[in-house]
């Protein structure tokens, strides 16, 4: 097969860092796969090994028809089998593009809850209704959010598939890591980790993990928080908390590619988002053997089992979301009982190989469509 991998950017952010993933495993099976962004690639570069890496460069806007243009230049070289959309930018020039060729078989991957994103009956509803009018198949990372896609915009139920994303099992010198974070920060190695992963974005509301930071540590003053990623809002963040006097208790990793090995030196994944499909980044951790505490919104609670592999809270409360982390890591026998728990449940559900299969028996079955 012929697969067009589409990405707003190639960017380390997890939409993209999956479809490099599933671009990768293609191209090993034989696949020919262009993993491609719409517009310019940041400054770390996103790539999927083994596929054609390509940037179509476009400038970010409600429309460009330049953009467009070298859309369908591509798939008019290249002769895709199937474009797998990953965003809502991806799906509306893949579609638009489907104008051109009618043939073209266009599958969606919903990673998020789209209500969120969407006013009912505001005009980017209506014209994403029409966009999925045009789409041969919806996948979704999760139940919640597949749902979700569903009734906002009047999607079939046949046409709707949950695939769960597949995570790697890294191999982690837990200690070794913990040592290396320790001496690039300046803190005591012995002092409590806690790891939040994600771009500064309003929606990843970061100023939530730090009022209960601010709590917590009245409590544990010796406790660390790190911030690994970037985005919008990472430099007013930062300063903030420089101002708060915080900046010897929370600190700024930037970007980071070997996450997971990060993430083994934690003792405590936390998640405070207002909107999330599926949290990659919960899986991840999970895979280390490191339990989060989460506010449960979209599909949060598919991967974090309360009282299981973490601790799951139903609103948004810096003094209940503190208290959980405090009650936790008093608690070494219960913390690293739900950190096994994590890591078995990671390796039961969200396995590399499944997803490969479930990603290719769907592009096959809508092949078969065509042709019959």
């Amino acid at each position: 097969m012929v697969i067009l991998q589409l990405v707003t950017k190639r960017q380390y952010r997890g939409a993209e860092v999956f479809a490099a993933s599933l671009s990768s495993m293609l191209a090993e099976n034989g696949h020919k796969v262009m993993f491609t962004g719409l517009y310019k690639a940041p400054e770390h570069v996103l790539t999927a090994k083994g596929a054609i890496n390509i940037d179509l460069n476009g400038k970010k806007s409600a429309f460009s028809p330049s953009l467009l243009l070298h859309l369908i230049q591509l798939i008019r070289k290249e002769k895709p089998d199937i474009i797998q959309a990953n965003g809502s930018d991806t799906l509306k020039y893949a579609v638009l593009a489907k104008l051109s060729n009618p043939d073209l078989k266009i599958i969606y991957r919903n990673i998020s809850m789209v209500s969120a994103w969407s006013k009912q009956a505001s005009f980017k509803q209506r014209f994403n209704r029409w966009l999925f009018t045009r789409v041969d198949a919806v996948t979704s990372v999760g139940q919640e959010a597949l749902d979700d896609l569903i009734r906002t915009y009047r999607y079939p139920v046949s046409k709707a598939k949950l695939i769960r994303r597949g995570i790697p099992e890294v191999e982690a010198d837990r200690n070794l890591f913990k040592q290396k974070i320790a001496v690039l920060f300046r803190f005591d190695a012995a002092d409590p980790l806690l790891m939040h992963i994600g771009q500064f974005s309003a929606e990843k509301n970061h100023s939530f993990l730090i009022a209960s930071m601010l709590l917590l540590l009245k409590k544990m003053p010796q406790i660390k928080l790190v911030f690994i990623g970037e985005g919008q809002l990472f430099e007013s963040t930062k300063s903030f908390v420089k101002q708060e006097g915080l900046d010897g208790s929370i600190f700024f990793a930037g970007h980071r590619e070997n996450v997971q090995e990060w993430l083994s030196a934690a003792d405590l994944f936390l998640m405070g988002s207002t909107i999330e499909g599926v949290p990659g980044v919960v899986l991840e951790a999970g895979m280390q053997s490191v339990p989060c505490v989460a506010v449960k919104v979209g599909g949060v609670g598919e991967v974090v089992k309360n009282n299981e592999t973490g601790i799951l809270l139903p609103t948004h409360d810096p003094e209940s979301f503190s208290e959980a982390i405090y009650g936790l890591m008093l608690d070494e026998n219960t913390r690293n009982r739900y950190g096994a728990n994590a890591k078995q449940f990671v390796k039961s559900n969200y396995s590399l190989q499944q997803c490969l299969k479930h990603f290719e028996s769907l592009y096959q079955m809508i092949l078969s469509e065509k042709n019959t």
